[in-house]
């Protein structure tokens, strides 16, 4: 796989279609709709794939054109109680239903969150069908993205760098949280307002685990729809010999594993944990390292 999972460009989403009411209005007759619940986290779902819906049995809800014509494929937001958690979507779904499902989850969550202007704290609503939200007055709002990254460290022979987040530690927990518990993994963080992408992972692996690392090297993105965030991978090299200084409030633990560590950690575990382990940018990042030996 030369890109993770979730970097996948199938569906176009036709940006020209999203002002022209007659168009969606006709549109709406003809097409794919999947159900999308932000509040509770969940999407109409099962193990092998979306469920679709038609514009005679979709729910009634916020209507989110996501693109394509033949047929066009729409987003409800309504209430799915007893939909698949979204962290659930699976790496072996048919790559349309898998892009689909990450663009739905996404702008799904920035309804569900932006509901008064940020300026003027008036309700808004939605238009050029569900990509902008405007209120009486002040500028229409845009979807966010909040760029991340996220960095595997090697000590440029045959072991990695990870480290527990406090968050992830301790007991077993259920739901979200489960899908790290007790589990090593890459340093991640967001970028900070005026930083480049590559300061951001000196800066994170400086405060999380106090070392230098050199040989940076971009690798690749994914979008990380839980719930805005577009993940920047890399690579990097640190010397082993550097003592490491954990951030007490954030890393529980850090330490150098093998490659045989790392596979009884994040691949002979998988048939028990969430999708979103499988699907996350770090197992893409450790996938390619392993397969290096």
């Amino acid at each position: 796989m030369s890109h993770p999972p979730l970097a996948i460009d199938v569906l176009d989403r036709f940006g020209e279609y999203r002002g022209d009411d007659e168009w969606l209005t006709a549109a709406w007759e003809q097409a794919q709709i999947v159900v999308c619940d932000p509040v509770n986290e969940r999407i109409a779902a099962d193990e092998d794939g979306l469920h679709y819906f038609d514009a005679a049995t979709a729910p009634e809800g916020q209507r989110i054109y996501l693109g394509g014509d033949s047929p066009p494929v729409f987003t409800v937001l309504a209430d799915l109680p007893d939909g698949l958690p979204g962290r659930w979507i699976k790496p072996d779904w048919d790559r349309r239903d898998l892009a689909i499902a990450v663009q739905a989850i996404a702008i799904g969550h920035w309804h569900a969150t932006y509901r008064f202007h940020p300026t003027t704290g008036e309700p808004l609503s939605a238009r050029q069908a569900g990509w902008e939200l405007e209120a009486v007055s002040g500028r229409p709002v845009f979807p966010r993205t909040d760029p991340a990254v996220i960095v595997l460290i090697d000590d440029g022979a045959d072991r990695v760098l990870l480290a527990q987040h406090r968050r992830y530690s301790g007991t077993p927990k259920t739901g979200p949280a489960a899908v790290r518990s007790n589990r090593y993994a890459c340093i991640a963080g967001f970028v900070e307002p005026g930083e480049s992408a590559e300061a951001a992972v000196h800066r994170e692996v400086g405060e999380e685990i106090g070392i230098k690392i050199d040989r940076l090297v971009y690798v690749s993105s994914q979008p990380w729809p839980y719930p805005r965030s577009l993940m920047l991978g890399y690579r990097a090299t640190a010397d082993p010999a550097q003592q490491l200084l954990l951030q007490a409030e954030e890393i529980t633990d850090a330490r150098w594993f093998t490659r045989d560590e790392v596979r009884q950690m994040w691949v002979d575990t998988e048939d028990s944990t969430p999708s979103a382990v499988r699907i996350s940018i770090a197992r893409f990042l450790i996938d390619g390292w392993l397969a290096e030996a």
